[in-house]
């Protein structure tokens, strides 16, 4: 039995096969760019949809598959009519519109009640904010609209002709009511939107049903797979990573960062939505899971790389091998703070910029590329102690993602957060997640905690050095003061 895990993102779009043994037997990675529609970006969904048939067809020529579940990006969703046409592309989660709305509903609703039912605080990139907005914008799309789908039930929905939605996915919607695992018709009345343009939720795992006999036609698939309900990225990767307890931790080094932390009890604070951090139904029944993000993380480093250096790299066989070279061990005394995207979580302000605390003559390439590095450890070590006062923690983190090859960077991060870090044998750990929810679901293993011993290969471990915790602490608390100390100058 073969399980087909598909992650869509953004951009690209990556798929495993795995054996019940856990095996890897294929992965195809495919690129897309946007759609831009009057100057604007948009999920060019339409791509999307032909490069999943290519896989299907590429994949099913070598293997049969038994069964097909997606991890998928949130927010962004795709407005449908009746005859299921394409009334809206999705938008971006960081397009500004929604803005105002966001601000009505938190208006309308009010902040507390929103984030005690929706476990986030209104905001632009939820689906909400945006649907609003097309709905003032554009009256006449919006009477035509039969369905919303995000992009995870949207290409669930084409491949079996069913409208199902897992939890995880639905909280990036901002009006799923976390506690009773339903689309909040009391918020959605207040806005007129009928709560039937959503699909019907029900929990990662949950089988949705055969492919469409015309997939299997056009994809050449001989045997008659079943779609396998996935989740949200981040909950994949968390569950691909093995995070099944409270305190479990993934730290998703990409592009951007986020580490996606476990623990039980709903909070009822609502400044814990305030300062960016959701609060969101796991995969494993019973638990929540939280992102705390920093929208600088490998961006930073491509930076210094490509526009500091130019891809200097000496005599050495790439940059990495030659910035690492002569790296001390000892921290480098240069404060990075890694805002040059903004911050994101706690402070959640798009303003803010990136600064650069104790150069001297004496710098080299190396102290500055390994002060970024600490940097980006600094702003999760802050953040996991803010989230601490809402009783959840980051005991131990696995690390995915770019990021995760370097082995410096994990145990920088490992001494600076004092907790255990390990990496995985591949860096898809939402491709892993996703295979992990078919085994369970299909019955080739109990539950999860023997699908990770199945599927997931931990490929190192780096524990934390006491000295060198010791030695970062007074930088930390120096660390720590920067963004209050020079918000002012922005």
């Amino acid at each position: 039995m073969n399980y087909l895990s598909i992650d869509i993102g953004t951009t690209r779009c990556k798929s495993q096969l795995f054996s019940e043994k856990g095996e890897i037997l294929i992965y195809l990675l495919k690129e897309y760019t946007f759609k831009d529609i009057d100057g604007e970006h948009y999920i060019n969904i339409d791509c999307i949809w032909s490069m999943i048939k290519e896989m299907l067809r590429e994949i099913s020529k070598q293997y049969e598959i038994a069964s097909v579940c997606i991890s998928s990006l949130g927010e962004s969703f795709v407005l449908l009519d009746k005859n299921d046409n394409i009334l809206f592309y999705p938008m971006l989660y960081t397009d500004s519109r929604g803005e105002k709305e966001a601000e009505e509903i938190k208006t309308v609703v009010g902040i507390e009640k929103a984030f005690d039912c929706t476990g986030v605080v209104p905001h632009s990139m939820y689906s909400l904010s945006k649907l609003l907005w097309i709905k003032k914008n554009h009256p006449n799309l919006f009477t035509q609209a039969d369905k919303v789908l995000l992009v995870g039930d949207y290409i669930g929905y084409l491949l079996t002709g069913k409208r199902i939605i897992d939890y995880g996915l639905a909280a990036r919607t901002g009006v799923f009511d976390v506690s009773n695992n339903e689309f909040s018709k009391e918020m959605l009345d207040l806005f007129q939107i009928d709560e039937t343009l959503f699909s019907t939720p029900k929990r990662a795992g949950f089988i949705v049903g055969d492919l469409q006999k015309a997939i299997l036609e056009e994809c050449e698939i001989k045997n008659n797979p079943v779609l396998i309900l996935g989740s949200h990225d981040q909950i994949c990767t968390a569950l691909g990573s093995g995070a099944l307890e409270t305190g479990d931790a993934v730290d998703g080094m990409g592009t951007v960062e986020c580490i996606t932390t476990l623990f039980k009890d709903k909070p009822s604070d609502v400044e814990m939505g305030k300062q960016g951090y959701p609060c969101v139904p796991y995969v494993v029944e019973g638990l929540y899971c939280t992102y705390i993000l920093n929208y600088s993380c490998g961006s930073t480093v491509n930076w210094f790389r490509k526009k500091v250096l130019h891809e200097y790299k000496g005599d050495k066989e790439n940059f990495f091998s030659y910035i690492e070279q002569d790296m001390s061990d000892a921290p480098t005394g240069i404060l990075t703070l890694p805002y040059f995207q903004g911050a994101s979580t706690p402070y959640q302000d798009l303003d803010a910029k990136g600064v650069i605390i104790g150069l001297t003559t004496e710098t080299r390439d190396c102290d500055l590329y390994k002060s970024i590095m600490e940097g980006t450890a600094f702003e999760m070590y802050f953040n996991a102690e803010v989230v601490s006062q809402y009783a959840i923690t980051v005991k131990n983190v696995v690390a995915t993602g770019g990021g995760a090859n370097s082995e410096k960077w994990l145990q920088i991060k490992a001494d600076i957060q004092n907790i255990p870090f390990k990496s995985l044998r591949s860096s898809e750990g939402g491709l892993c997640g996703c295979a992990m929810i078919q085994a369970v679901s299909l019955g080739t293993v109990k539950d999860y905690y023997e699908a990770r011993d199945v599927f997931v290969q931990y490929e190192k471990h780096f524990l934390p050095n006491e000295e060198r915790h010791k030695r970062y602490q007074p930088h930390y608390e120096k660390y720590k003061m920067i963004y209050q100390n020079v918000k002012e100058l922005y």
